[in-house]
């Protein structure tokens, strides 16, 4: 997994979940708590942030606010 993140060939959210999926499939990860992590708060908290900061980009407002604020 570390490798296919290091080329950076594929989005990192597929190769983490095919890492976790290959982990359940041998028998790394116990299937009944393969997705207990993403109960945890924090993981709700990061996800929500990248959310937001998606849309926020998207949006355009910091292009425009940084025009405003620094004019060429």
């Amino acid at each position: 997994m570390m490798v296919v993140l290091i080329f950076d060939r594929f989005r990192y959210d597929v190769v983490a979940g095919c890492a976790l999926i290959a982990a359940v499939c041998v028998g790394i990860v116990p299937a009944d708590e393969a997705f207990s992590g993403f109960a945890d708060d924090i993981v709700i908290i990061v996800g929500s942030a990248l959310i937001v900061s998606a849309g926020v980009a998207r949006s355009g407002i910091v292009d425009i606010a940084i025009k405003k604020s620094f004019p060429i």
